[in-house]
């Protein structure tokens, strides 16, 4: 799981305080495959090009059948010829076969492990693989989809090329758009051990600042492994909101590398109202009443921030640091500073080299 200092969802406030050089790497292979790039401003407002390229689309113009036709009235008597055209019956029953006799092992802890090879999944499948895991309604089963996204974005940008879609984002913003409301919280039960967990936690960190081993450190409850998971189990509600702090930064991450593409491709810098899920991130920072919630969405538009989106981000930044939530003020006054570097860096660069 990716770890956050102190919410449910992923917070990269201290891998983005400036923008990064421009990524290198060559996406002659993989490419953005968008048809709507304004998804959240009038389509009338030409801020840029739109992204015309089909990279996912599958290899059609090679397909080997075609020829058959041509053939078909040489032979009047084809009916019979035409039976091994259908080879959609041959592949399964041979794979099926082979694998349980030619499937490779190896041994991990003294057992017998299966080895399955690796399979080659193309962007589309991808793509295909992570929608279909973001409209599960199981709340881990979405978050594990996000978290794959996240993780392959933190590594290499343009390993998340392929999810750059509109379905994509559109799952995204359904996700921040849940009403958890209406969700289950935690049990009374779950808050009483909750309690208890944090009296042990803080007797722990007692026992370390005066210097004595956390092991040896006298605990004011005695929990059972059974209570533990309990207490630590989220509930639909908890599960809901964890899921809204990941898909504010997932989307962060995909609209970053959606505004790189662009600007590589055209020169154009799209407006930071023109990104897609923009909105639903800021309505997100204005309106949540979860404090965590409202840091998540500074730490996604964090993420993203460049020079040319600074009037916006300013105005933003501003009114979050009148924010009453403690939370929220220091993550907007660290925000602020950092686009204020990354601008000072940006026309110094010379100072902010020393």
């Amino acid at each position: 799981m990716i770890q956050a200092p102190q919410n449910y969802g992923m917070q990269p406030a201290t891998q983005a305080p400036a923008r990064k050089p421009a990524f290198a790497p060559s996406y002659n292979a993989v490419q953005i495959n968008l048809d709507t790039p304004t998804l959240n401003a009038p389509p009338a407002m030409p801020y840029y090009p739109p992204v015309n390229m089909e990279p996912y689309k599958p290899q059609a113009p090679a397909q080997a059948p075609a020829p058959a036709p041509a053939t078909v009235p040489v032979q009047p008597e084809a009916p019979q010829a035409q039976a091994p055209a259908e080879p959609t019956q041959v592949p399964p029953p041979v794979l099926d076969t082979t694998k349980p006799a030619e499937q490779p092992q190896q041994v991990q802890n003294g057992t017998q492990v299966d080895v399955k090879p690796a399979e080659d999944k193309g962007p589309q499948n991808l793509a295909e693989e992570a929608f279909k895991g973001l409209s599960n309604p199981d709340f881990d089963v979405q978050a594990l989809a996000m978290e794959d996204i996240a993780k392959k974005g933190l590594n290499n940008q343009a390993d998340v090329i392929p999810y750059v879609q509109e379905n994509i984002f559109d799952k995204l913003i359904d996700i921040m758009n849940v009403d958890s409301t209406k969700l289950a919280g935690p049990t009374d039960k779950q808050l009483e051990i909750r309690d208890k967990m944090a009296q042990n936690d803080k007797a722990v960190e007692d026992a370390v600042k005066a210097g004595q081993d956390p092991k040896t450190a006298k605990l004011p409850f005695a929990l059972t492994p059974e209570e533990e998971e309990e207490g630590n189990r989220l509930s639909p509600m908890e599960q809901a909101e964890r899921n809204k702090e990941y898909a504010m930064f997932t989307t962060a991450i995909l609209q970053k590398t959606y505004a790189d593409e662009i600007e590589k491709q055209s020169g154009t810098v799209v407006p930071l109202s023109d990104l897609p899920g923009a909105k639903a991130v800021i309505t997100t920072l204005k309106t949540s009443d979860n404090p965590d919630m409202a840091a998540s969405a500074i730490d996604a538009l964090r993420y993203v921030q460049r020079p040319e989106y600074k009037p916006e981000l300013t105005t933003l930044y501003t009114l979050a640091q009148n924010d009453s939530r403690q939370q929220v003020a220091d993550a907007a006054t660290e925000a602020l500073a950092s686009l204020n570097a990354t601008q000072d860096a940006q026309q110094n660069p010379q100072n902010a080299a020393n």
